[in-house]
């Protein structure tokens, strides 16, 4: 409804008791911002035409006040906003908006509903076409909302963002799935992190300084006896021969046909360390004389794939090469947790190999040494066999018997698997827990300690820890740009672009590594040591001031 013109037009005096009332009740109810305003500019133009002011300068005033520069626009709206107060006695009716404006995502129950089915969707399930299907068919319709149309996937598309859900491109960073689970988080914090911290007050440390952003090699303060620690930080990965970038730009109507299939595949398995970048020796031409890199080309009629056996003679290789490019120095071999670097040797305890009586068809174990936590004390250190007087492997009942455990009752094994927080649900269980079965050495770490050497592995789920990790999305980054027209032109690329990183961008990579194992040991996790470690670009460590901008940002 309009408003109507009043037949008495009352003065400001009046009119300012009026707008004082409206801006009281205005308190009292959910008004606008825009028209409480609106009621504070009312009430400084009546009590500055009550002044003597004219209408032009009063209103200039107010506009000098409200607003920077000299305001003759906003001026001009002060005059017929009170031009219009004069004449209806109430502010202009709103008409933006209404009912064109109104969605019905604001209905909380739609809003509650529509995230409970996006939060039930895996990671990676979302879709606006998927999310407009349920709206119409199932959210909406069960809420009693009946559209004619309705939705479409433009409207979700826009609901989706309004709910918090982004287009994103995935690339690898921090995996958050298990990161922070209580079993990855002790190995971390009470095992990996402490161990490190010690190796490293015996490492050679590349830290940037000056305006030239220039790494300056710091050496360890080193006791008599002591010798330099070079971290050595293993992985392996993949390179298919039609491996091409994501994204690229083309002409409107203008469109690229990719190959089917991703073709042959190139396995690389490689060390990196701060020194010479990759772990290789050059000669004095620069040339590279000796690679502790192994590549082979695995699939049908090609070289078989990749296992621990292979892993063992490069390592072999690779504890030939450190000890020729590096004399006088111990070498840290840092690995991931894969099988292939877990597996044990073929005469190794293994609970779950074992049957619940003894014979039959399992394998011989070695004989061990029952352990400091076995509840009887005087049975401790002593020699327990794992063959029986004939020559018959050991089932777990005896074996348990031996160590006095009490096992009336308990099952062999569960089925299909032991509940994860239960270690004494079945007999295979309660023996794997005990220090001699749950401690075993790796074939690997036997290796390389026997040579001399250090071996510590990364924990579960923590990538970013690894610089190597960095090595690989550099490489693949510029080995995707290329075009490969035969796998002959994909095996030279990718050499050549595995060559190509320089020393320098190894170790800040490596320096990447370090801010995250420190931000881990000052209490961080998740976002906050992503962000922490972005902050300190130039740094090994997380600094001070750091952690007092993130204290901020959560206090």
């Amino acid at each position: 409804m309009e408003p109507q013109v009043k037949q008495d037009i009352r003065g400001w005096y009046d009119l300012r008791e009026q707008i004082k009332a409206d801006l009281a009740r205005s308190k009292k109810k959910n008004v606008i911002l825009t028209e409480i305003n609106q009621l504070l500019i009312l009430r400084n133009f009546a009590t500055l035409r009550l002044k003597g002011f004219e209408r032009i300068p009063a209103s200039q005033e107010i506009a000098r006040q409200w607003h920077e520069g000299e305001g003759v626009h906003f001026a001009r709206r002060i005059r017929q906003l009170a031009c219009h107060y004069q004449l209806f006695e109430q502010l202009p009716i709103e008409k933006r908006g209404g009912d064109r404006g109104h969605s019905l995502l604001n209905d909380e129950h739609v809003q509650a509903a529509a995230r409970q089915y996006l939060s039930g969707l895996a990671a990676g399930e979302v879709t606006p076409k998927l999310f407009r299907r349920a709206l119409n068919e199932q959210i909406l319709p069960t809420l009693g909302f009946h559209l004619k149309t309705g939705l479409s996937n433009r409207t979700a598309r826009h609901w989706l963002i309004k709910l918090g859900w982004r287009r994103t491109r995935l690339k690898k960073g921090v995996y958050m799935d298990g990161h922070e689970r209580p079993d990855v988080r002790k190995y971390r914090d009470k095992e990996f992190l402490p161990r490190m911290a010690e190796y490293e007050k015996f490492m050679v440390q590349w830290v940037v300084e000056g305006k030239g952003q220039e790494m300056v090699r710091k050496e360890p303060q080193l006791m008599p006896g002591e010798e330099r620690i070079i971290p050595l930080f293993q992985d392996e990965s993949s390179l298919h021969a039609r491996e091409y970038k994501a994204n690229v730009w083309l002409c409107v109507g203008e469109q690229k046909l990719m190959k089917k299939g991703r073709s042959r595949i190139i396995h690389v398995s490689d060390f990196v360390e701060e020194e010479n970048g990759r772990l290789v020796i050059h000669d004095e031409h620069g040339n590279i004389v000796k690679d502790a890199q192994r590549i082979n080309y695995p699939g049908s009629n090609g070289d078989p794939w990749w296992d621990h056996i292979q892993l063992l003679s490069q390592v072999d290789n690779a504890i030939d090469i450190f000890e020729e490019a590096h004399p006088d120095c111990v070498a840290l071999f840092v690995f991931d947790q894969s099988s292939a670097h877990a597996s044990l040797g073929p005469d190794a305890l293994r609970a779950f190999d074992m049957n619940k009586s003894n014979g039959g068809k399992q394998r011989k174990q070695k004989d061990t040494v029952i352990p400091m936590n076995n509840p009887t004390a005087e049975l401790r250190s002593k020699v327990q066999r794992m063959t029986t007087d004939t020559g018959e492997a050991k089932g777990l009942r005896q074996t348990l018997e031996e160590r006095r455990f009490n096992i009336t009752g308990m099952k062999a094994k569960c089925s299909p698997v032991c509940p994860f927080e239960n270690d004494c649900c079945c007999m295979a269980r309660l023996l794997s827990k005990q220090d001699d079965f749950h401690y075993q050495e790796s074939l690997l770490e036997l290796k390389i300690k026997a040579r001399g050497h250090l071996c510590i592995f990364l924990p579960k789920f923590h990538c970013e820890l690894n610089p190597i990790e960095m090595y690989w999305g550099w490489c693949k980054y510029r080995y995707r740009e290329v075009y490969k027209e035969k796998f002959e032109d994909a095996k030279r690329v990718a050499r050549e672009c595995l060559d190509a990183c320089p020393v320098e961008v190894i170790r800040r990579f490596f320096n990447r590594s370090w801010r995250f194992m420190d931000a881990y040991r000052k209490g961080l996790k998740g976002k906050a040591a992503e962000w922490a470690v972005r902050k300190q670009k130039s740094h090994r460590r997380i600094a001070q001031s750091a952690m007092m901008s993130i204290d901020a940002l959560v206090s």
